[in-house]
């Protein structure tokens, strides 16, 4: 990518996504989606959401200084991009995408090109307030793959994460078996349609140029715990972006309190605290994932979307 170093590119296997757990409503230990056995959530627990659910709030608003830059030279560093001055807020856009829920969950056959008709309402969305910043928002590549594939950041199975972006190929990944079990996102409506907007997040750092400098930092970084801190940044971003999108097409996809009751409760299983214990920190605790979505979808503003100048506190 760009001439980064094979150490580099493969710190930008961006399926450093929404690593899931297993769903609501089990009652039994299982296996979380990373191979490791995790205590399983109990029904109890994680029942059927309702619209009367308070929404998570969306935090102190963020102090990011609107950047200057001209459209024909971005800025595209993490701190300072060009991107933070888009604000979306009151903008509704009309795809004419239909939702289809994951359970039952779509036929392998028919999931690909359910992904690219969400993917072109994504590009939609951002190409021409991106472009108004000088910005060429491009439609990644969806590659739906059964068993193993071998992609330009390193090789992907059925049992990792439920789903990947890779940044050297402008790709995303989709394990076909995925939403055959109880991945935590087919428990919610909107599981395909927010899921792959959190990659789509990851493909927008990277047309903005922000993965390049957070390749740079990750191999410079002397630590675990400094790498673990950039990773958090970069998936709680993707996470803001997320919500920037739902909001944008709220009308489109009829979004409703019970949808954000189900992401709640999603993302309840999605944390770096959950199982408490072998988990890598590297996404973000659940409160943290919530905080940076609802940061997202209350205000429409990438502004508010920089992790990068958040204190260590918000991106735990």
């Amino acid at each position: 990518m760009l001439g980064l170093s094979a150490a580099t590119i493969l710190a930008l296997i961006i399926g450093l996504q929404l690593i899931g757990r297993l769903g609501p409503g089990s009652d039994a230990p299982g296996t979380a989606t990373d191979g490791r056995t995790t205590d399983a959530a109990t029904s109890s627990s994680a029942g059927s959401p309702t619209p009367t659910d308070p929404p998570p709030t969306a935090g102190a608003p963020s102090a990011t200084p609107r950047p200057k830059a001209k459209p024909d030279r971005p800025n595209r560093s993490l701190k300072g991009n060009s991107l933070y001055a888009v604000d979306l807020d009151g903008t509704q856009v009309r795809c004419g995408i239909t939702v289809r829920p994951a359970k039952p969950p779509v036929r392998n056959a028919d999931l690909a090109p359910y992904l690219r008709s969400l993917v072109k309402c994504l590009v939609k969305v951002h190409r021409k307030p991106l472009a108004a910043r000088g910005f060429t928002v491009t439609e990644p590549r969806i590659k739906v793959y059964r068993s193993t594939v071998r992609a330009a950041c390193g090789r992907f199975d059925q049992k990792g994460a439920p789903a990947y972006y890779c940044s050297a190929d402008q790709t995303i990944y989709w394990p076909a078996s995925r939403d055959d079990g109880r991945e935590a996102y087919t428990f919610a409506r909107l599981g395909y349609t927010a899921l792959l907007a959190h990659e789509f997040g990851h493909h927008l750092q990277a047309v903005t140029g922000m993965v390049n400098e957070y390749g740079r930092r990750y191999a410079q970084a002397e630590s675990p715990g400094a790498r673990y801190q950039l990773s958090r940044r970069l998936e709680l971003q993707a996470q803001c972006f997320e919500g920037v999108f739902l909001a944008t097409v709220a009308r489109s996809i009829e979004f409703s309190a019970a949808d954000r009751a189900e992401l709640r409760i999603w993302h309840g299983f999605t944390g770096d605290e959950d199982p408490p214990d072998r988990r890598e920190p590297d996404h973000g605790t659940s409160a943290a994932q919530l905080r940076w979505l609802a940061r997202g979808l209350d205000s429409q503003d990438f502004g508010r979307c920089n992790t990068w100048n958040a204190p260590r506190s918000e991106v735990k």
